[in-house]
């Protein structure tokens, strides 16, 4: 069997295509495994379709100043970490 990861979270922009993108992957009998943020909108969207999910840490890149764009470098890491 062949199988496929999706990925994107945060919004549902990057997952809105993915979910139309799953029921031709299942007639050609892909395995899908979707990865996505912990908080993200994406968890309960995928979940819903029936596709196993896994969360991991994710950052924003801000263009703005905001404090959190000194932690999200390590949230990215962790969330490469993770993924491994």
């Amino acid at each position: 069997m062949k199988k496929i990861i999706l990925t994107g979270g945060g919004t549902a922009g990057h997952v809105t295509p993915n979910l139309a993108l799953i029921p031709s992957l299942k007639e050609r009998k892909y395995d899908i495994h979707y990865i996505g943020s912990y908080q993200g909108i994406e968890s309960q969207l995928i979940k819903g379709a029936g596709i196993p999910y896994d969360g991991i840490s994710s950052g924003k890149f801000r263009r703005y100043f905001d404090l959190k764009n000194f932690s999200d470098p390590f949230r990215v890491l962790k969330g490469y970490w993770e993924a491994l």
